[in-house]
């Protein structure tokens, strides 16, 4: 083995073992967070505000950031919360540690930062230990949604809201200073459906209702690029899909409905290696060699227009690219998916993008984290 490849199978081994909790790699940093609904449908967790976190500063919104002008967001001062406050991640092997600010994830209809808002978890420094299968907080509070009281519940504290739909309840959230205890008072014509949300699963006890925990993620699930926490040993469907960071530009999912694995959840984190300094982390980085903070891709194939010459998606740049590229020459390119063949993606197709359109030539598209380099990009790793 010549010290090329030396070097690169040491590289290998070295990522592998950091992902697998070998060794210590700090800080990590939290990607995504899914889960299955009791339908089988896969959701996404929003989590991130702010141009400091990666979000953009206008609109198109798409998980894992807020809108801050949606409704229930600004009327919470979520994003703004969010913004201020960014947690960090370390991870020793079995334990996952969250580090100052806060983490709060909150679920939307559809995974669309601009619909109906469904449950929240806002918590400080989230230990999740995968040793001892035990969650801890310093802090938590389940913030409820809109959407249940249109079908008469409350998810935080799981109840159904009787006749008059109104919570009539009340709760107290880290009593006596432990952030797992809640305390549930049920009143009104309010009926119990099972027991309130908190951080980790308990049968109650000393002044504490029990409670289904949401940061019961003890199985470490498989994966090259990633460290996957969840809370059951499987995450992928049937079909074999399963999301990974982001969802698409669209804020679609790419995974089916699958009952087999209803009321999965999991977290996903990764090392925070940013190769081309745009401020994406590699493993979500469309265009992972050349800078484009705005994630373009026109054609939704996975790779962003900065490193896509390839117009045709037949895997190369090629004479056929530029027959196509030039049909292109000083039309129209409008936010947010501009024109495929807007290299820049700054609002037209001119000078400036036949310069760069002509160094992709004779190159495939990317590389790009989420396509592992492949091409057609997969719906899942």
């Amino acid at each position: 083995m010549n010290l090329r490849r030396m070097i690169a199978a040491l590289v290998a081994a070295t990522s592998l073992l950091a992902v697998w909790g070998s060794v210590s790699a700090a800080p990590y940093v939290l990607v995504a967070w899914h889960q299955r609904s009791n339908s089988g449908v896969l959701s996404s967790l929003f989590f991130k505000s702010g141009t400091a976190q990666g979000c953009p500063a206008a609109a198109p919104f798409r998980q894992p950031c807020y809108n801050p002008a949606q409704a229930w967001v600004a009327a919470n001062s979520i994003a703004t919360t969010v913004a201020n406050n960014t947690a960090t991640w370390d991870w020793n092997g079995t334990t996952m540690t969250q580090t100052g600010g806060v983490l709060w994830a909150a679920s939307f209809i559809s995974s669309n930062p601009n619909a109906t808002p469904v449950i929240s978890d806002r918590a400080t420094s989230v230990t999740i230990n995968t040793g001892t299968l035990t969650a801890t907080a310093a802090s938590y509070e389940c913030v409820e949604g809109t959407f249940l009281t249109t079908v008469g519940a409350n998810g935080c504290l799981n109840l159904t809201l009787g006749d008059d739909v109104t919570l009539n309840s009340t709760v107290a959230y880290n009593v006596g200073g432990n952030a797992n205890c809640v305390n549930r008072v049920v009143l009104g014509d309010d009926a119990s459906t099972g027991n309130p949300r908190a951080v980790s699963d308990t049968a109650g006890g000393g002044g504490c209702d029990g409670i289904d925990g949401a940061f019961d993620l003890y199985n470490i699930v498989p994966n090259p690029r990633f460290l996957i926490l969840a809370n059951q040993a499987n995450i992928v469907g049937s079909d074999g899909c399963y999301m990974f960071g982001r969802a698409s530009q669209a804020s679609t999912s790419p995974c089916a409905a699958d009952m087999s694995i209803a009321g999965a959840s999991y977290m996903l984190f990764a090392l925070p290696t940013d190769t081309d300094g745009d401020g994406i982390i590699d493993v979500l980085d469309n265009c992972r060699l050349l800078s484009n903070a705005t994630q373009v891709d026109s054609n939704g194939d996975g790779y962003g227009n900065r490193c896509d010459g390839d117009l045709n998606n037949n895997g190369s740049t090629n004479a056929q690219d530029t027959v196509l590229y030039r049909q292109q020459l000083g039309q129209p390119s409008v936010a947010p998916t501009f024109n495929a063949a807007d290299i820049n993606a700054n609002g037209s197709v001119n000078a400036q993008d036949t310069t760069l359109y002509r160094q992709l030539l004779a190159a495939p598209p990317g590389p790009s984290g989420p396509c592992l380099n492949t091409f057609p990009c997969p719906a899942h790793p």
